[in-house]
């Protein structure tokens, strides 16, 4: 099980190629492809998968800290303030945040819209 969750761990918190775009699909596809290789634990690395859905989460990721800093250099609101340059956000936090967003809205979101919001929840703007 400690071997799996870490595996899990190297899979959202590792290197992005942001080449890619922000998200191939809904919250939803990315959050059964996660799932669906947590299930095979340290298996998980080996499986074609592994590193789209890694560059996936690391370029919503990027795309969103790229999207505040424009917001604060033109003086628009923001939508998470976090005390960092860049926000932390663990891979089960991730994932736990994601099964936190109700199914039907999980379908709709995008990936990048649904990490915004567990960021926002997380670094609230007071």
């Amino acid at each position: 099980m400690r071997l799996s969750r870490i595996a899990f761990a190297a899979l959202v918190l590792a290197g992005a190629v942001p080449a890619l775009a922000a998200s191939q699909g809904t919250a939803q596809t990315f959050l059964d492809r996660a799932n669906r290789l947590k299930a095979k634990g340290p298996f998980a690395l080996f499986d074609g998968d592994y590193k789209k859905l890694k560059a996936e989460a690391f370029a919503a990721g990027d795309s969103i800290r790229k999207d505040r800093i424009a917001a604060e250099r033109v003086g628009k609101p923001i939508l998470y303030c976090s005390l960092k340059a860049r926000a932390q956000l663990g891979s089960m936090e991730f994932i736990h945040g994601l099964e936190a967003i109700p199914a039907a809205e999980r379908a709709r979101l995008s990936l990048k819209q649904a990490m915004l919001r567990i960021l926002a929840a997380k670094y609230p703007c007071r």
